[in-house]
């Protein structure tokens, strides 16, 4: 396991070591394209109202904020990041989510629907203080501040007992990476399952943020057992949060980005959502 200390501010440069990875590593690549390889062209990537896009603030002023990373994977990337969020930001966002949460819907066949054999939870679309625009902006210094890339509007997402969502790719064409941020985890139940990833030298040391018994299985929402867990299943642990890259340089989606939110056996789970979509040629709009 790699790890790595990283603080952010935006009054300063972002280290070097830091600066390097996003000038030579996997998101360079696809952010910026390679000599083997296409991004995504333009008619390939949906353009978006700019109501769901948010945009970065000249005169933005944040605090410091360190956190630690994990490389689980470097193809496709997938990073776990301890301390994303300091828990007086979690418990902010949880605090001005509630009066929002609703039913969360899925999308088929171009319609949206309630179907709680997909998905059982509730969301929210956050207001943005600036506690939200200085996490917003903290998504974009951690992908690089890649000028075609913004950051959906956040959400959060609520989840009790049977809470759940089935495996999934996050959305279509555009979408290139995710945040998965864990703003409650008063639960048992309720990892992030990936079933077609799985982790590179000694599981041992990843212990602390992932399931290790090799006997973990599938357990629905009426207790029966449902099959036997495959794959890397992240803990939800406030404050922390898994960032993975959906596409890869040829613009083809990653089939190890197939994800599931487990069922919640107990208690509560509050996760964040943190997309990011790649809008080459889009011009920011006078705010």
């Amino acid at each position: 396991m790699v790890a790595s200390n990283f603080r952010l501010g935006l009054e300063y440069l972002i280290p070097f070591a830091f600066v390097s990875f996003f000038a030579s590593g996997p998101i360079k690549d696809f952010l910026y394209g390679s000599s083997s390889s296409r991004s995504l062209s333009t008619h390939e990537a949906p353009r978006l109202d700019t109501e769901k896009l948010v945009f970065p603030e000249e005169d933005l002023s944040c605090p410091d904020h360190t956190f630690q990373t994990h490389y689980l994977s470097t193809d496709p990337l997938l990073v776990y990041i301890s301390g994303f969020l300091s828990e007086e930001e979690a418990d902010h966002l949880v605090k001005i989510s509630l009066p929002h949460f609703a039913p969360s819907t899925v999308w088929s066949g171009g319609h949206e629907a309630l179907d709680p054999n997909v998905r059982v939870s509730e969301k929210a679309p956050i207001p943005r203080d600036n506690t939200v625009k200085c996490i917003e902006e903290r998504a974009r210094a951690f992908q690089g501040w890649r000028p075609d890339v913004f950051v959906e509007r956040l959400w959060s997402q609520r989840y009790g007992p049977g809470g759940h969502y089935v495996h999934h790719y996050d959305g279509g064409p555009g979408r290139i990476s995710s945040f998965m941020v864990y703003l409650e985890a008063n639960c048992t139940g309720g990892g992030t399952n990936f079933p077609r990833l799985k982790v590179q030298g000694d599981k041992r040391k990843w212990c602390e943020f992932i399931e290790c018994d090799e006997n973990d299985e599938i357990v629905g929402e009426d207790g029966q057992v449902k099959g036997k867990l495959e794959g890397v299943t992240f803990k939800p642990i406030k404050g922390n949060a898994v960032f993975w890259l959906n596409y890869g340089p040829d613009g083809r989606g990653y089939e190890e980005a197939w994800h599931a939110g487990l069922p919640v056996m107990t208690g509560t789970k509050i996760g964040l959502n943190i997309w990011s979509w790649y809008q080459p040629g889009f011009q920011i709009p006078d705010m």
